[in-house]
């Protein structure tokens, strides 16, 4: 259980920090201070970045990464802030919204983060510094890797895996039992119906809009 007015301190002062922070506190977390590398903050105070949160690390109960995997270069950067906590020995404490279904014997890794709506259903498993962001649906006994990001409204199906360092976007779907490689993107929208090796990306057919030749 969390205690009362335990303070998390946040890495990464986008938008996406406002929604960990509103699950934080949720969670039952106190969110006033925000670590980036640029020199603002969509939640409480700014107060530097990686080494004045090392200096301030006895000020607070956990730490949570609140960059969002949005791209290739975002989960790149997400992954080197998650080495850098590891090698200091930070605790990131799962969030999980209390607007999420989470079904029995979930395994949940540290820093992972389940947005409203989200529903994970049976013996699923999901990686240490994964997002699930709203709306998502993870089929029983998926795997989700490390530091991977499942976009709103995805579905994932049963007993797939996805790789660590992976992106699968929005309304994205993937069938069950497929094996997704590591660092693979996966477009909105995209329906993936047969594995995908490390490293691939897989997009979309281009917009092709009404009276367009």
């Amino acid at each position: 259980m969390t205690a009362p007015g335990q303070r998390l301190a946040l890495i990464g002062g986008g938008g996406f920090s406002k929604e960990i922070a509103e699950v934080a506190q949720m969670c039952g977390y106190t969110v006033d201070a925000t670590y980036s590398s640029q020199p603002s903050a969509q939640v409480g105070t700014y107060r530097g970045y990686l080494d004045e949160l090392l200096a301030d690390r006895a000020a607070y109960a956990g730490v949570a990464l609140a960059v969002g995997g949005v791209s290739r270069a975002a989960i790149q950067a997400r992954a080197e802030i998650i080495a850098w906590l590891d090698h200091h020995a930070l605790p990131c404490p799962p969030l999980v919204s209390p607007h999420a279904i989470v079904s029995q014997g979930v395994g949940l890794g540290a820093g992972a983060f389940v947005a409203h709506g989200v529903i994970v259903n049976v013996d699923a498993r999901l990686g240490r510094f994964s997002v699930l962001n709203t709306g998502a649906i993870i089929g029983h006994d998926a795997e989700i890797g490390d530091n991977t990001t499942i976009s709103p409204a995805a579905f994932i199906g049963g007993r797939c895996a996805i790789g660590a360092d992976s992106l699968v976007g929005p309304l994205a779907k993937v069938l069950q039992g497929l094996k997704i490689g590591e660092r693979t993107m996966i477009g909105m929208g995209c329906t993936v119906l047969r594995g995908v090796p490390n490293d691939a990306a897989i997009w979309p057919k281009p917009d092709n809009p009404i009276g367009t030749p």
